[in-house]
């Protein structure tokens, strides 16, 4: 019997991979929304989370910004 799962896939760089499966292993086990790590720079995860996963993203890009000095 097959089992299917519905998901959402994700291809990024490979930091950007890094800091998705770092915010996942914060995460206590009944949040975690890693399905399966593809290879370096492809995830599947729940597709529940897609919300979450862009807010963080983004929070994390606005942090990493450079803003020249006045």
């Amino acid at each position: 019997m097959v089992n299917a799962i519905k998901g959402l896939y994700i291809s990024c760089d490979i930091p950007m991979a890094q800091f998705i499966i770092n915010m996942n292993a914060s995460l206590p086990q009944s949040q975690k929304f890693i399905i399966h790590v593809l290879d370096n720079t492809h995830i599947f995860v729940r597709s529940d989370v897609a919300g979450m996963i862009r807010s963080a993203i983004a929070s994390f890009r606005e942090q990493n910004t450079y803003e020249k000095p006045a």
